[in-house]
């Protein structure tokens, strides 16, 4: 066995040991005012399920982050990011280890180039994407449309390469700007970047910071109207009035998720406080304190119904994330 291998060897075996107990409470007196320990998540989410973090933190720059990564690395404790909790259910046992979150402070966008007919800006991980969106709206820009009603930061739409039916965010992607967890950055050209449906794959794991986009720049009553379309469409089929994970199901290369579940008849099915949406079949909703097993179990269900009915295995297009309570 050579020398390479040898400390690949023990660096696993030390990593599956797991942090020191009390680290948590070593990493909060580090930054006591940007650590809360064994948080909800559910507050933190858009179906407002979700049980604790270990510890939820909100670096307030790139270089606190740097540090929280570097101790995240000593004490070999695992991390996540946590953009605004769209399309994402995380387990009534909550998540172990540190989730990080930037909507407090790495949330601002800046315009930093403009012509007669392009618009490039820099947006920051932590901006809602209904901010550049509103933006876009008001001043024409084109390619926003496919962004429009989806609720998540921008963090979370490049990583997820989030779309609809008009397209995805990978059309008005320049780079990303990402975090390693050495703490060097590094900016990433689209042509080192490969979009896939609901995903992007960076070269090595990162925390994205931000992303250049650009949009061409058109007629702002003309952009307007397509939203306005947009919206009128999303109010008469989606349940915009109730907590949700937004789409649970990647839609199939042939046919609709929603459209296959409508027709075995799982529109209103409930189990617990979840329930499958009657506006709109690829939506589960939190109707009366739904527990992450409640959405599980429903979606097991239409899983299984789907395999047997159509023969056909559905992929959950929403992340789903942390531990089962204890028994």
């Amino acid at each position: 066995m050579d020398l390479t291998t040898l400390e690949a060897l023990v660096q696993e075996s030390v990593a599956l040991k797991g942090p020191e107990p009390g680290w948590e409470f070593r990493l909060q007196a580090l930054f006591p005012e940007l650590v809360k320990l064994q948080e909800p998540l559910k507050r933190y989410t858009s179906i407002q399920i979700g049980g604790p973090a270990d510890a939820l933190v909100f670096p307030e720059s790139e270089e606190q982050l740097a540090t929280v990564l570097g101790f995240a690395k000593e004490n070999r404790v695992p991390w996540m990011i946590l953009g605004l909790g769209s399309n994402v259910l995380i387990r009534d046992g909550g998540i172990r280890g540190m989730v990080l979150r930037f909507t407090k402070t790495l949330n601002q966008f800046n315009l930093i180039e403009e012509t007669g007919e392009t618009v490039r800006l820099e947006a920051q991980a932590g901006v809602p994407l209904p901010k550049i969106v509103e933006m876009g709206k008001k001043q024409g820009w084109v390619g926003v449309e496919p962004l429009y009603g989806i609720p998540g930061s921008v963090g979370g739409a490049l990583y997820m390469n989030a779309g609809t039916r008009a397209g995805e965010i990978k059309s008005v992607v320049e780079s990303i700007k990402v975090m390693y967890q050495d703490g060097t950055i590094e900016v990433l050209p689209k042509s080192k970047l490969k979009f896939e449906y609901r995903h992007v794959k960076l070269p090595a794991r990162g925390i994205i910071l931000s992303g250049i986009l650009a949009f061409s720049k058109g007629d702002p009553k003309e952009v307007q109207s397509r939203l306005a379309e947009i919206q009128q469409n999303r109010r008469d089929t989606q349940p915009l009035d109730q907590p949700s994970l937004g789409s649970v199901f990647k839609n199939p290369e042939k046919g609709f998720a929603a459209q296959m579940i409508e027709e075995l008849g799982l529109k209103g099915v409930r189990v617990g406080g979840a329930r499958i949406s009657d506006k709109h079949a690829n939506f589960i909703i939190n109707e009366r304190d739904a527990t992450a097993k409640d959405v599980l179990a429903l979606i097991g269900l239409v899983r299984d119904k789907v395999r047997d009915e159509v023969e056909l295995r559905l992929e959950l297009e929403a992340k789903v994330l942390g531990e089962d309570e204890p028994l």
